[in-house]
């Protein structure tokens, strides 16, 4: 997730994007947040409203990296399936390595109604970037003819459950986990 802001709001954003990880959001305190980066609790408010305002930024950046990295391939001249290889690489690389993408599926829920909207156009936004992939690779013939939208949301599902199993030094590393996903994706295109 990009860091924005002074050395200070970056280490708060560290801090609570760490708490948020292990305790969840709901159970970390603005004193939990305080306590790791050695501020009273009151000088938070110096940096930040709140810890709803916190968890927007955190689910705006990640999001928002997402989404930029995915224009970055879906923009390049590259043939479909290498589109669609690139795409689901950073996406599990993403899911993998920044924790703010826990924080982006699991708590996004506790976000105030005009703030959960604004997410959920960026989500809407990178689903359909998959899914003009998958429709350019179908209209080149790359790909078999599916429904682009279904085979979007089974690739999204599979790569947004990671965070859920995915164990930093287990068996698989990231880049063998998106090897396989890449293959599973592309045969079952037609492609492979």
């Amino acid at each position: 997730m990009p860091a924005t802001g002074s050395g200070k709001e970056r280490e708060i954003v560290g801090a609570a994007l760490a708490l948020f990880r292990d305790k969840g959001y709901h159970a970390t305190s603005m004193q939990d947040i305080a306590d790791a980066v050695g501020l009273q609790k009151g000088s938070l408010y110096h940096y930040l409203a709140s810890k709803e305002e916190l968890l927007y930024r955190i689910a705006l950046d990640t999001i928002s990296e997402y989404d930029r990295r995915l224009e970055d391939i879906v923009g390049s001249e590259l043939p479909a399936a290498e589109k669609l290889r690139r795409a689901v690489q950073a996406h599990v690389l993403m899911q993998s390595d920044d924790v703010g993408t826990v924080t982006l599926l699991r708590d996004s829920g506790a976000l105030q109604p005009e703030q959960r909207e604004v997410i959920r156009g960026l989500t809407r936004r990178y689903a359909d970037l998959v899914e003009t992939v998958i429709a350019g690779g179908i209209a080149s013939g790359e790909f078999r003819a599916v429904d682009a939208k279904m085979a979007t949301f089974a690739i999204l599902g599979a790569c947004n459950w990671i965070h859920r199993w995915y164990a930093p030094g287990g068996r698989l590393t990231p880049e063998a986990i998106s090897a396989a996903y890449t293959d599973f994706f592309l045969r079952g295109l037609g492609s492979g």
